[in-house]
């Protein structure tokens, strides 16, 4: 005799599958609104795919299985999805929408150069290919998903969101008004490429063959690096406006995890000597000793930093930090960009008007000349976003042709497996 199912017991399983269809069809949504040219955000097209083939395979597990079990499932799966969610329908404000645009555009400029670099490794998995996506937060600060793990829940959810294959970069509302710290994306883009390409552990190993007191080192290497790979991305546009972000912190305990700001201020500057840029580098140091309450930005860093920026790396396919040359490469460039801004006149002949010139160019217009650029800032803004705007390809982030056969759908069914992984060991 077949035996009978309570009621309640049914009512909640029913409750159960309409929950997962119904995040199932909000997937669908957005791989509409992403779906070609004529949708509204067809650059994030493949994000939205690996997601939801990481996704999906979970809310199948979580419509079949028993309701105790999946209502604890299904509430993890729906909170990685609003927050990725709610990071993209930030796009259908209109007041915040071409920043979005122009800061999805300066990361993928600082993305795309590793990701190059990764593509030409022989064996194992293809490296993962979509850039992070940004969003406004508001938190005073930015920062990278890897960096946010937290404590019970916050931290399973983190482990989750971590397993994805598109990771999150979230800047301060503000930034979205003050285009010049837009910059320091690249900084977070850092963070995102050292987790993505696995880079942090052959770097410690090469600290400890290389360096005294590595130490030292490989316990700030997650900072280092991205100050590091920043200063690559935007040139001197972003390592003035770092040094001015850091500058609001004082010097104090040492930190596991941070320099303190007068050595951050050294290894930018160092980085931008090493990518010969040394009078960049000089004025910096200059700029933030000459103001009161500072300490000397210390010598002795450059040995490290070089061994950092020009060490063969097997996860870039043997390529170099340095050797990635990305956006901001031309020091010259960058202010003769910065220059022209800020006379409202034509650009240098020859600069690519691409968000990985113009937001570097926006951040050391600023860091020049402040009161200039304050009386200009609405009209610089807006012609930063028009030249961008008219420089972007519309579609997905490079073309079809350029990207490997690791294609979003097997990002998301690798990010499926750890997923699973995951759900299974708690």
């Amino acid at each position: 005799m077949t035996p009978v199912v309570p009621k309640a017991v049914t009512r909640r399983r029913a409750a159960l599958r309409a929950r997962v269809d119904g995040l199932a069809a909000d997937l669908d949504h957005w791989l509409a609104l992403t779906a070609d040219t004529d949708a509204p955000f067809p650059q994030h097209h493949t994000q939205v795919c690996a997601l939801d083939a990481a996704l999906r395979p979970l809310l199948a597990r979580v419509r079949e299985g028993e309701p105790e079990r999946s209502d604890v499932e299904l509430s993890l799966l729906q909170e990685v999805w609003c927050r990725l969610r709610d990071a993209l329908a930030q796009r259908h404000d209109e007041s915040v929408a071409d920043f979005l645009l122009l800061a999805d555009d300066f990361a993928w400029s600082c993305h795309l150069p590793a990701l190059t670099a990764a593509r030409t490794v022989e064996g194992g998995d293809p490296p993962p290919v979509e850039p992070p996506l940004v969003h406004l937060t508001a938190h005073a600060v930015p920062f990278a998903l890897p960096r946010l793990m937290g404590d019970g829940r916050r931290a399973r959810v983190g482990e989750l969101l971590r397993a994805l294959p598109v990771p999150l970069v979230g800047l301060p509302f503000v930034q979205s008004r003050h285009l010049p710290e837009a910059v320091l994306t690249a900084h977070e883009v850092g963070h995102c490429v050292l987790d993505a390409f696995g880079l942090a552990g052959e770097l410690s190993a090469l600290l400890q063959r290389t360096t005294e007191g590595a130490d030292w080192w490989t316990d700030r290497l997650p900072e280092v690096f991205a100050d590091l790979y920043g200063t690559l991305c935007g040139g001197s546009g972003f390592a003035f406006t770092l040094a001015e972000f850091v500058a609001l912190t004082p010097d104090g305990p040492p930190s596991p995890r941070y320099p303190v700001p007068r050595v951050r201020v050294a290894l930018v500057a160092d980085t931008l000597a090493e990518a010969g840029h040394p009078d960049a580098a000089a004025e910096l140091r200059a700029d933030w000793a000459g103001n009161p309450g500072r300490e000397s930005a210390p010598e002795g860093l450059r040995p490290t930093v070089h061994t950092l920026l020009t060490a063969r790396l097997k996860a870039l396919g043997g390529a170099t930090l340095l050797g990635l040359r990305p956006a901001a490469a031309a020091d010259a460039d960058l202010r003769a960009t910065a220059s022209a801004l800020l006379r409202r006149a034509p650009l240098p002949a020859g600069v690519t008007p691409s968000a990985g010139l113009l937001v570097p160019a926006a951040a050391f217009a600023f860091h020049s000349n402040p009161e200039r650029y304050t009386t200009v800032a609405s009209a610089l803004t807006e012609r930063v976003h028009e030249r961008a705007a008219a420089h972007r390809t519309r579609g997905l982030r490079g073309t079809v042709a350029d990207r490997p056969a690791d294609t979003p759908e097997a990002q998301g069914a690798r990010a499926a497996g750890r997923l699973t992984s995951l759900l299974d060991g708690w």
